[in-house]
């Protein structure tokens, strides 16, 4: 297999020294996901130049599902990316976002992540998707200020002791943490000091705050968008898998039938070829 289509990776960590198999994140890869068959196909067969300027105007990037080992070579992408999907990859570490600035919905759900790293110069990040992964313990310093939404779901981390008002009570933005609300209770008894007339002046902004309230809905909709295409192309390759087994058993019945007719009797063959009058007296009958 070419090294151009696949990699190994070695990645330390501690003591430990993980190699992964994986698909290489290439130019390649990132059209065939990103850009229509017809455009990919246009920009490939004139210039890396009209692929890259077709690239940089993909906002929602979808590479999940490819075996990627290693986030690279997203410097190819423009800075109007705000969505990438990588989740159910193969990959290690968080690395080598910088060039995606205004990313705002980052999806590194069920890879081998084992910390949370290299993701403060995302200063629009609002959801942070990281579950099912290998993420022992939380360094809260690593994390964006902004975000809204954290998910770490089917991560050790999730099993320390006061793990919840640990999160609440650093990423002061927080309004989801594991697929749960944070509550107003949630964020008092993580030790913020809210006065009466700060708490009346919240009520007034929560009231008024109805663009981030859209915001929110809206990346919450990320993760049921997320499921629909999944489905969605679960049904369509299980109709491919019907139609291409439909094809194959009308062929298959196309053989059995001249298979039949080649064994039928000899005599009956022979009389058939040697006494056309016989079809005739059967066609007059």
């Amino acid at each position: 297999m070419s090294s151009s289509l696949r990699s190994l990776e070695e990645e330390n960590d501690g003591d430990d020294v993980v190699l992964v198999h994986g698909t290489r994140l290439s130019l390649h890869v990132i059209a065939k996901r990103n850009l229509s068959e017809f455009n990919a196909n246009l920009a490939l067969s004139n210039s890396q130049e009209k692929l890259l300027n077709a690239l940089d105007k993909v906002t929602h990037v979808r590479l999940d599902r490819e075996n990627i080992s290693r986030i690279d070579n997203l410097e190819l992408l423009g800075k109007n990316v705000t969505n990438l999907y990588l989740q159910a990859n193969l990959i290690v570490k968080i690395e080598n976002l910088e060039c995606l600035t205004n990313l705002s919905i980052l999806m590194l759900a069920n890879n081998k992540i084992k910390r949370i790293e290299n993701l403060l110069m995302l200063k629009r990040l609002k959801l942070l998707d990281l579950s099912e992964n290998m993420i022992d313990t939380v360094d809260i310093d690593e994390i964006p200020q902004s975000l809204v939404i954290l998910n770490l779901v089917g991560n050790r981390c999730t099993q320390i002791p006061d793990h919840r008002g640990r999160m609440i009570q650093d990423l002061p933005n927080l309004r989801q943490l594991d697929g749960v609300p944070v509550s107003r209770q949630e964020r008092v008894e993580s030790g913020f000091v809210v006065s009466e007339s700060e708490d009346d002046e919240n009520d007034d902004e929560e009231v008024e705050s109805d663009e981030d309230e859209i915001d929110l809905n809206s990346i919450e909709g990320i993760f049921k968008t997320t499921t629909d295409d999944i489905i969605a192309r679960s049904k369509l390759r299980v109709q491919q898998v019907l139609s291409e087994h439909s094809k194959r058993e009308d062929f298959l019945d196309e053989i059995r039938c001249e298979s039949a007719a080649s064994t039928a009797p000899l005599s009956a063959r022979w009389m058939d070829k040697h006494n056309p009058s016989n079809s005739l007296n059967i066609s007059n009958q």
